[in-house]
């Protein structure tokens, strides 16, 4: 598994952050806020930022 941090963001501003445990930046997604995600398209106000801690990689989702 890997560790991921998830922030929760309005706009730019970070509301919650969480370090998961998972297999992959989706499942860290769902897992951290509970609901279902999808890919981050469009400008959407709240959204879902996942950083991979070893690598740096951002993963970009919106809530479903």
């Amino acid at each position: 598994m890997k560790i991921y941090r998830v922030e929760e963001m309005d706009g730019d501003s970070v509301v919650t952050s969480h370090t998961i445990n998972a297999n992959t930046p989706w499942v860290a997604a769902e897992t951290a806020t509970g609901s279902e995600v999808t890919t981050f398209r469009g400008d959407e106000q709240r959204w879902i930022r996942v950083t991979n801690e070893a690598d740096g990689v951002v993963n970009r989702y919106a809530f479903k």
